[in-house]
């Protein structure tokens, strides 16, 4: 893989075979790339492509290489082994070299992929914060991060290695005016438990009623914040989307219901479909007492569940939980997509939500997503043509699994 990282004092002439511009429109041929101070400036004739160049310009030529935008993951955690959570929390306590040469495996892993954008969700030592402030300073190559930094939650519930936890809701508001001053790109909110591997559809408990959780969205909103849910159970989800939040994230175990309200309020929904595809496909038992057949049954009902949110036009985003259990940071989004097709979308519906629906959620929308005019160069150049490797036919994603090319700008916060 050739990683091209854009020098800001350098402009940048791109001349790829196609250009894949916006997704999910048709790749066209005969354009190229400016790149000019680190942003996209104009997408132009090939023929016309070195008039006015100047000497401070360095010429790409790919003539067998489709440009398009980069991937983004809209839920991962940088701070989460992918074996092991318990083992993983004692590591930041107890070993943070360890946790830093993770780190640094999943940003390098993520590019591999062509995963140059990802939303991190969250933990209670701020180590995905970090790890956004600390690519975006060159301290090492990786995506660009949006960062929740610690999520909030109800103490003697769900989620404490994600953050402090709060007693009640007056708690909560000050919590997120403390994280706006942290510099949080979104705020999580965890409303349910986890999907049980035991016991199917029990994720345990509503957290929060629809007029705490929307006094907490409220409080975000003010503050130019977005909000995004830990929510499974029909309940839980439907609180979510009552009370305002912008994206529901796993929605285990939905009915038509919340997906129909979902569409109506503009709500977005990342399914993370990885976390228990994966042990499906690898027949791994998480621990002990995990029941394979609830595994499964989970799984396939919210395959159901996707399919039926797209055709009612709820606004799904790509995003695989990485970090967590067979979920490996970078390689599992190439599952994730998988399990889209399996879940009966096609192909370029698939790559659209993986690129321009993807960057939206994870608010970073104004940088990323298309290959226009002011956007950041996060792309990525895959070989040939994707209409002749089988992007545009069902049941094949291969051409984005190696991308030749992964481009993003240098430092730039």
């Amino acid at each position: 893989m050739n990683h091209l990282i854009i020098d800001p004092q350098k402009d940048y002439l791109l001349i790829p075979g196609l250009v894949w511009s916006c997704i999910p429109g048709e790749p066209a041929g005969g354009l190229a790339v400016y790149i000019s101070r680190g942003a996209i400036s104009r997408v132009i004739p090939a023929s016309s492509a070195y008039e006015g160049s100047g000497e401070n310009m360095e010429v790409i030529n790919m003539p067998e290489i489709t440009l398009m935008p980069g991937l983004v993951d809209c839920h991962v955690h940088f701070s989460m082994d992918c074996e092991n959570l318990f083992q993983a929390i004692d590591d930041w306590e107890n070993r943070p070299q360890l946790v830093e040469q993770r780190v640094l495996r999943a940003a390098a892993d993520y590019l591999s992929a062509g995963v140059v954008a990802v939303r991190d969700g969250s933990d209670r030592n701020g180590i995905g914060l970090r790890t956004r402030d600390n690519i975006n300073a060159g301290c090492f190559p990786g995506p660009l991060v949006a960062a929740t930094g610690r999520a909030i939650f109800r103490k003697g519930s769900y989620g404490d290695f994600l953050g402090p936890g709060i007693t009640d809701i007056d708690e909560a508001l000050d919590q997120v005016s403390r994280l706006k001053a942290e510099d949080i790109d979104q705020l999580k909110v965890v409303v349910s438990g986890l999907v049980s591997f035991r016991e199917y559809g029990n994720v345990g408990p509503v957290q929060f009623t629809v007029p705490e959780l929307r006094k907490i969205a409220e409080t975000a909103h003010g503050l130019g914040i977005s909000v995004m849910a830990h929510a499974s159970s029909a309940a839980a989800v439907e609180t979510c989307v009552l009370a305002g939040v912008d994206s529901v994230e796993h929605g285990y175990f939905l009915e038509t219901r919340q997906l129909e309200l979902m569409a109506r309020k503009g709500t977005s929904w990342v399914p993370t479909l990885s976390p228990l595809g994966n042990l499906v496909k690898t027949g791994s038992l998480p621990y002990e007492g995990a029941v394979m057949d609830v595994i499964r049954r989970s799984f396939e009902t919210q395959l159901l569940r996707v399919k039926e949110a797209c055709e009612i036009g709820v606004a799904l985003g790509i995003g695989t939980d990485a970090g967590a259990n067979h979920v490996f940071h970078g390689s599992s989004y190439h599952d994730e997509l998988g399990y889209y097709l399996e879940a009966g979308l096609d192909t370029k519906t698939v790559v659209s939500l993986a690129t321009s629906v993807s960057a939206k959620i994870a608010g970073l929308g104004d940088r990323i997503g298309s290959i226009t005019p002011g956007k950041q160069p996060y792309l990525v150049g895959i070989e040939t043509n994707p209409q002749d490797t089988g992007l545009s036919r069902p049941g094949s994603l291969k051409a984005l699994k190696n991308p030749a090319w992964v481009i993003t700008p240098g430092s730039c916060r």
